[in-house]
């Protein structure tokens, strides 16, 4: 072979290993660039859902605390300005949930929203079984009895479903897989 023609082959295998270094180089660095994008976005992502969650679960244990505090108002002697006082506070931080919750719905998953919803609509329920009591007779043949029996099962359920919820957004902050948002057009 002509040593002019080898030093010609040998140039044009140069130029073409690099033309395709640089294509795999190219490429590689775009598909770090992606998987970086998807790490921060999953990262971002789990962090306003961890303040949805938050924001939710505040102003239901504020409720809840009210709930059981007015409950207890109801023992002995009615102290009908702290029942009063306790489910104006109550009725005040179901406000705040309820709007917290408007926003779990945006901010999913199903699961979460719907474990936000049975809470919320417990915690509504031991409004309105307190509010049936408070607006009761006091002398009542039974003492109210059916009314504080439903209070006590509210109660407990209630802490049910505050387990459910906590457990529920566990989970959806845990599924990376779900916080991974792949770009338009793109599928799995």
């Amino acid at each position: 072979m002509d040593q002019g023609i080898a030093a010609l082959l040998g140039a044009s295998i140069g130029v073409a290993g690099t033309v395709l270094a640089s294509v795999i180089t190219g490429w590689s660095t775009r598909q770090q660039v992606r998987a970086q994008a998807r790490a921060e976005h999953a990262h971002w992502r789990r962090q306003v859902r961890r303040d949805a969650y938050s924001a939710f679960l505040a102003p239901a244990n504020e409720s809840q605390n009210a709930l059981k505090m007015a409950g207890r108002a109801f023992v002995g002697e009615r102290d009908t300005e702290e029942i009063d006082r306790r489910l104006q506070q109550a009725d005040d931080q179901l406000a705040l949930a309820r709007a917290a919750w408007a926003n779990l719905a945006v901010e999913g998953p199903e699961t979460v929203e719907q474990a936000a919803r049975s809470v919320y609509t417990t915690l509504r329920s031991m409004q309105t079984t307190l509010l049936a009591l408070r607006d009761s007779p006091v002398n009542t043949p039974d003492g109210n009895a059916r009314f504080l029996e439903r209070h006590a099962v509210e109660v407990g359920r209630l802490s049910e479903r505050l387990s459910e919820f906590a457990v529920a957004a566990r989970a959806a902050l845990d599924d990376a897989e779900g916080l991974d948002v792949l770009p338009v057009g793109r599928r799995r």
